[in-house]
């Protein structure tokens, strides 16, 4: 959540990370996930969620910096950006909101919808 909030950390119109609760979800998308991608990705969260924010600001940068550069520890980080960064935006651009959110979904405040074609 503390990732999410550093990507996504709201403004007046749209609500943050945490404020949306989209992460509530999580268990829907990581369902599809090799048992061992998720035991290497909780590993990952636990020694992020030691680290103060400041550090986590940093990472965060060197992430999103990282495409376009060279070899690696660049490799390591656009990895790591785009394995993030998919999870908390999936979560976040969904139709799932967390069960405590009573407010303009993220979809809506970019007036964004989804038609389905049924057979």
């Amino acid at each position: 959540m503390r990732l999410g909030n550093i990507l996504i950390p709201g403004d007046g119109e749209m609500p943050s990370y945490e404020e949306y609760g989209g992460y509530e979800h999580v268990d829907d998308l990581l369902m599809y996930a090799p048992k061992s991608d998720i035991g290497d990705l909780g590993l990952l969260l636990m020694i992020l969620s030691f680290m103060p924010k400041f550090v986590l600001v940093w990472l965060v940068g060197k992430m999103a910096a990282s495409h376009g550069k060279g070899n690696g520890l660049w490799i390591l980080l656009r990895q790591l950006d785009m394995g993030i960064r998919g999870i908390v935006l999936s979560t976040y651009y969904t139709e799932k909101a967390g069960a405590s959110f009573s407010g303009t979904s993220p979809l809506d405040g970019i007036d964004y919808s989804i038609t389905r074609m049924e057979d």
